[in-house]
């Protein structure tokens, strides 16, 4: 299922590359974006099932209610913002029919032509970017992932909630689910962010993070961490720095980036500060 809440041109070369590399998979689109966008789905993917959102929603509510319209035995998890490559559907059938209920893989950045590109994409994606590890790993990527029905029955609570899969997917092992990585189930994010609106994205993703995190906590407990956020900075960029090394590609990039991931780890930290002080603050829907 494809979460969509970018419209064009990104939902259209998303479908393109599932009809292309992926022609038998049933299809369903959940779409906030507007019916301009959604008359031109059913009209050049007519193959696609399509879900309408009249308001803004949160992509956790989309990823939801994707799943439950599908009718699939395994369901697959991306976004508009992705293009998937060859086989990479048949990597997610081949694994999950060997018996692994939760599977993903690899991440590219297919926004390669500015720097600010790359600072976006290293600030999600580093834990997941190519090459994915094989086998049975810690944490997989909201949006390369693919969950049997019993994984999908698992998470049910979890999902009418609209959580992230940083919620998700720790239930699941917590409940015996294996997390399974094949870096041949792989993908391209295509999101060409604006620096404006990644900063925004990076605070309302962070404050919406926070506020989940604790929602059902004291005030004492919440003042604490909203305090201990103040120290994230230079965690999450030895974070990034440690994870891109590690896979012995990109460093110039990295080296280039490092003003503007400078700027973004800190516009995180604020989020979660505000998010542990205030709550989500209705945070969560303006992330996309």
């Amino acid at each position: 299922m494809v979460a969509s809440v970018n419209g064009f041109p990104y939902v259209g070369r998303c479908l393109d590359s599932l009809r292309r590399n992926a022609p038998n998979a049933e299809v369903v689109v959940a779409d906030w974006t507007d019916e301009e966008t959604r008359a031109r789905i059913r009209e050049g993917w007519p193959e696609v099932k399509l879900l309408s959102f009249q308001e803004p929603t949160p992509v956790p509510v989309l990823r939801a209610a994707g799943m439950r319209a599908a009718s699939a035995p395994y369901v697959a998890v991306i976004e508009d913002h992705c293009v998937v490559r060859e086989k990479w559907g048949e990597r997610i059938v081949a694994a999950h029919r060997a018996g692994h209920p939760v599977v993903g893989g690899s991440i590219r950045n297919g926004e390669t032509g500015r720097i600010r590109d790359w600072a976006a994409f290293f600030c999600e994606y580093t834990e997941h970017m190519e090459p994915a590890p094989f086998g049975t790993v810690e944490s997989l990527p909201g949006m390369n992932v693919s969950y049997d029905r019993d994984a999908i029955a698992a998470m049910d609570g979890f999902l009418q909630r609209g959580l992230w899969e940083t919620w998700l997917h720790p239930h699941l092992q917590q409940a015996g689910f294996e997390l399974y990585s094949d870096p041949e189930i792989a993908l391209d994010h295509v999101k060409d962010f604006g620096f404006r609106e990644f900063l925004s994205q990076r605070y309302h993703y962070a404050r919406s993070y926070a506020g989940a995190r604790f929602a059902r906590a004291g005030a004492l407990k919440r003042a604490v961490g909203g305090l201990a956020a103040v120290a994230l900075p230079p965690v999450l960029l030895y974070r990034i720095l440690s994870r891109v090394l590690s896979k012995g590609q990109h460093r110039r990039e990295l080296v280039k980036s490092l003003p503007l991931l400078g700027v973004f780890v800190c516009a995180w930290a604020a989020g979660e500060v505000v998010g542990a002080w205030a709550g989500d603050g209705g945070a969560l829907a303006k992330v996309c």
